[in-house]
């Protein structure tokens, strides 16, 4: 999309003047400065005679028939703690800041705009959708919501004045500037972490891996409610010391009240052929979090784990049972402490 024809998007706020006409985009991490005609690594921030445009603002990826939007279960995002067993309405685009060679995604993660259908949806409209289809929330998914950050902050702002819980599934490779623009306009977020070591990072997602891990301190530290996913993959992210630098970070840098879901990961995109996570490995991940002191640990992809349901840290009692992405109480909603007196980690209502 090396083009000087700005035809549709809108101009991109989060960017600032470089040297001359070449502009610098402050979205995400890798912070591209581009030339005039120049797109950024997300093949959708475009440099238009020095102005930069996002090219697909309210461009997503969506059957063109019927309301916008995909209506799923929240706890599918996966989010746990957030208005459980409640409906939010999922939208996502074209293209990426990462290059991840095990993308389940990759059909519209991995292509430029102009190789996927997209449909037009404005922010009213996403909004109207929600209501119209029984949505207490609505979330930014399936692609990485940074690289359009200022439709997911237009769209946001509106969902919230309208009563909806606003959320991202997102790799956490944004910036200050980004949390500061967007962040007021987000309940909620789960931040996947790809891995610790920063060698097989480059490899295997084609990014550093600290800017993903500072990201997500930065949303916490701006009162967004933060859960993190850890797709956990056979002999690329699995050792018990990688596993174990990443349950202490989480631990010293977002605190052990965090929700922590260890994902298996099953074989798609350049790793199709590779085999599927152990579930032997997941127990590991999860009894490596809990001795490190984490309080809500997940196991996820596996349909009836015992470790999908959340039990208060302090007695075990059962708060919320699930089956797949069906969600049953077991305290009554809105409950804000446990019987043994520990508060409840979980918010319960949208903002309707």
């Amino acid at each position: 999309m090396a083009t000087d024809d700005p035809a549709g998007g809108q101009p991109a706020t989060l960017s600032e003047d470089a040297d001359g006409d070449r502009v610098t985009c402050t979205a995400c991490a890798h912070r591209c400065t581009l030339d005039p005609g120049q797109t950024g690594i997300c093949s959708v921030r475009t440099n238009h005679d020095g102005t930069l445009y996002l090219d697909t603002y309210g461009l997503v990826h969506d059957s063109p028939v019927g309301p916008p939007g995909t209506p799923d279960p929240i706890e599918k995002k996966p989010l746990y703690h957030v208005a459980p067993g409640s409906r939010i309405l999922s939208f996502g685009g074209a293209s990426c800041n990462f290059a991840c060679k095990f993308c389940q995604n990759h059909h519209i993660a991995h292509a430029d705009p102009e190789e996927v259908s997209l449909r037009s949806v404005s922010p009213e409209e996403a909004v109207q959708a929600a209501r119209e289809q029984d949505c207490e929330a609505v979330a930014w998914t399936y692609n990485e919501p940074t690289i359009y950050a200022e439709y997911v902050r237009d769209t946001a702002r509106l969902a919230q004045e309208a009563g909806l819980l606003t959320a991202i599934v997102s790799n956490g490779y944004f910036t200050e500037e980004f949390v500061a623009a967007v962040g007021p306009y987000l309940d909620a977020a789960n931040v996947d972490i790809k891995g610790m070591d920063e060698h097989d990072h480059r490899a295997y997602v084609g990014a550093q891996a600290a800017p993903s891990r500072e990201g997500a301190e930065r949303l916490a530290a701006a009162g967004v409610h933060v859960e993190l996913t850890y797709l956990t993959i056979p002999d690329v992210n699995d050792s018990a010391d990688e596993l174990r630098a990443f349950v202490e970070w989480v631990r010293d840098a977002m605190g052990p009240s965090t929700p922590v879901h260890f994902s298996r990961f099953h074989g798609a995109h350049e790793m199709s052929d590779h085999p599927s996570t152990p579930v032997e490995t997941l127990d590991r991940a999860a009894a490596i979090a809990r001795e490190a002191g984490l309080e809500y640990v997940y196991v996820g992809n596996v349909p009836g784990h015992p470790a999908s349901d959340t039990r208060c840290p302090d007695c075990d009692r059962p708060w919320i049972e699930r089956d797949g992405f069906a969600a049953t109480l077991a305290v009554e909603r809105g409950a804000d402490q446990c019987a043994c007196g520990r508060p409840i980690d979980v918010t319960w209502r949208s903002r309707a």
